[in-house]
């Protein structure tokens, strides 16, 4: 029952994303589904969410820079005001559906490799070299992360990216240049994979701690 609602709330962000008009009740109305789909929610959830959003923020104005993509509608900082808080929600639906005890081995190990993997995103510009040097990334952190829930949460967090990714191309929230393959370019696999490995490597254990 509980993996039901976090499969209708994703059902309902994205039902949002592609036609609700307007950023402000875009907003207004992730919010509601997300409340809905995570209540009750922790303050370690909520500050954990929050530390996201400000992250993940500052790396797609680094990507925007860079004309790795872009958004139809932005309000501040080339985005749409409800793409400040996704992130978060992302991660903390990742952590809810897929669940699992936290890791506690070589933590330091995980952040630097979630470092390296980030770099790209707001360096490079030109698709294919971003689709090679993170796939080679993802590649190297799953030598050293290979337990079958690291798998299960690059696994599902690379449906869910893919679900977001066409969702929001093909509804006309943002664009990518060029014409890759449906309007997404592939180096979209290795980006939410990689998401849904540092977050059970490193958001996981912020949520789960007693």
């Amino acid at each position: 029952m509980h993996r039901l609602l976090l499969a209708a709330q994703l059902a309902g962000t994205l039902a949002v994303l592609a036609w609700l008009p307007g950023n402000l009740p875009k907003l207004a109305a992730m919010i509601v589904i997300g409340w809905a789909g995570f209540r009750p929610l922790a303050r370690r959830e909520l500050a954990l969410a929050a530390a996201v959003c400000a992250l993940m923020s500052a790396m797609n104005v680094g990507a925007l820079r860079q004309g790795v993509f872009s958004f139809a509608h932005p309000d501040l900082l080339g985005m749409p005001v409800w793409e400040f808080l996704m992130w978060g929600f992302y991660v903390l639906h990742v952590i809810r559906m897929v669940g699992g005890p936290a890791p506690r081995d070589r933590p330091w190990v995980a952040f630097g490799l979630a470092i390296a993997f980030a770099i790209p995103f707001a360096t490079v510009s030109d698709q294919g070299l971003l689709l090679a040097t993170t796939a080679g990334m993802l590649a190297v952190a799953v030598v050293v992360f290979h337990e079958k829930l690291d798998l299960a949460y690059i696994g599902y967090t690379i449906v869910v990216g893919a679900l977001i990714e066409y969702t929001g191309v093909w509804s006309g929230q943002w664009s990518y240049p060029g014409t890759p393959p449906g309007g997404v370019p592939l180096w979209f696999v290795p980006m939410w994979g990689g998401v849904g490995l540092f977050t059970r490597r490193l958001a996981l254990p912020i949520a789960r701690r007693p």
